[in-house]
């Protein structure tokens, strides 16, 4: 059957909101309004100009809001990130940096163990425990108060003991001090002690020398009780410290030489002198061999006291000064002058 009714075409969407009969450009503007409006509150969400946050990775994260700023510090951060972190949450809380940590002194090693000033019983290599010998440590540089290490080469002084002279930088005085020293009324040891402190002006303050008396053991100049005693320098305050000490030696006891002898090699100077009154003990072949073999170069320059014009005899003092490039003199006790 056919239909009596004409076709109808849809009403426009505008239409169907806001009723018909509006007209068309009041229409658009209608939905223009509506899509801005729908913009605006699409942008509100994400306002312009706002921070983006970096990314950060999962784990364990610390935070600190501090006037309006946010600090992160991963675990597991490099150690001047979180430096840095600290340093940035400080300013903003206004603040002053932590002082940075100062190193920590080192600890000092161990102490050498101090002596009570005598000689140690160390024994030379080849010797036998408990020989009485003092170690060689220490014994050859430094000095007995004057703060100096070594002097240079070329430096050399010549000095005397009785006539016997000698030349180098280093010294040693071996000077017997047993009992016989006091015999003729004291002459021996006092004209020894005259000789040595003249034969010590002659040194400059570059020179370095050494003290030993000696009766049944050594006895040696140590300006540094319990230090191992050193060679000293010439200058006043080593003369004058060597002074008081051969001012308080006093003659007593026996007398053993070999002991002394090698106490004065282990400093390696470069002239001793060597001064006794004693023709016994003496000195064996075995004994002046092992002075050979333990000598480095230096020169041993004898010093015979006796009374009486000398016998001529070859004694072991000639033969200790020949065989270690020194010099050998008589010296009459009775002939020297009283204290």
């Amino acid at each position: 059957m056919a239909s009596n009714s004409a076709s109808i075409d849809p009403l426009p969407a505008a239409a169907v909101v806001f009723g018909t009969g509006l007209p068309s450009w009041l229409m658009s503007l209608v939905v223009h309004l509506s899509a801005l409006t729908v913009l605006s509150i699409y942008l509100q969400g994400s306002p312009r100009g706002a921070d983006v946050e970096a990314t950060r990775t999962g784990g364990i994260v610390l935070a600190k809001v501090s006037g309006g700023a946010t600090n992160y510090l991963d675990d597991g951060e490099e150690s001047g990130t979180g430096n840095n972190s600290a340093a940035a949450a400080t300013s903003a809380s206004g603040g002053s940096a932590l002082p940075e940590l100062s190193e920590q002194p080192l600890t000092s090693g161990p102490q050498l163990p101090q002596g009570d000033g005598s000689i140690g019983v160390g024994a030379l290599p080849g010797e036998l425990p408990g020989s009485g010998l003092p170690g060689a440590t220490g014994m050859t540089q430094g000095s007995g108060g004057t703060g100096r290490k070594g002097i240079g080469e070329g430096s050399q002084a010549e000095t005397s003991v009785f006539g016997v002279r000698g030349r180098g930088s280093k010294f040693v005085y071996v000077f017997d001090r047993s009992a016989s020293m006091s015999g003729y009324e004291g002459r021996p040891l006092a004209g020894a002690k005259r000789e040595l402190l003249a034969s010590l002006q002659s040194l400059d303050k570059i020179h370095q020398f050494q003290v030993i008396f000696y009766n049944d053991k050594p006895h040696v100049m140590n300006l540094n009780p319990g230090q191992p005693a050193q060679l000293v320098f010439g200058d006043d305050q080593g003369k004058k410290l060597a002074g008081n000490f051969i001012g308080g030696v006093v003659a007593d006891g026996g007398t053993r030489h070999m002991e002394a002898l090698l106490t004065a090699l282990q400093m390696r100077p470069d002239v001793i002198f060597f001064l006794t009154d004693a023709d016994e003990p003496r000195l064996s072949t075995s004994e002046l061999q092992r002075i050979r073999a333990r000598n480095r170069g230096t020169s041993i320059n004898t010093i015979e006291f006796g009374s009486g014009p000398s016998s001529g005899r070859y004694t072991f003092l000639r033969q200790l000064a020949d065989e270690n490039q020194g010099k050998h003199a008589y010296v009459d006790v009775t002939s020297l002058p009283l204290q």
